[in-house]
């Protein structure tokens, strides 16, 4: 069986999660959810049991971010 440093377990576990950011619009907050689908992400946060399901957006952590260019400066 072949080892696995730390560092291929991070990125394997990168690559079969992703973070799912629920904002609530009314009161400006996040709640962040790790989930390998965002079928799976929408099941962890009905089991919450929040109301009002309108007040909620639903963003998605992705591995690449944009670079900064030249206006990043």
């Amino acid at each position: 069986m072949k080892k696995k440093k730390a560092a291929q377990d991070a990125y394997y576990e990168e690559e079969s999660n992703r973070v799912y950011v629920f904002n609530n619009v009314m009161f400006n907050f996040n709640m962040y959810i790790n989930a390998s689908t965002a079928d799976e992400a929408m099941e962890k946060f009905d089991q919450c049991g929040f109301a009002h399901r309108d007040h909620w957006k639903v963003m998605l952590e992705l591995s690449e971010q944009p670079s900064e260019g030249p206006h990043g400066e």
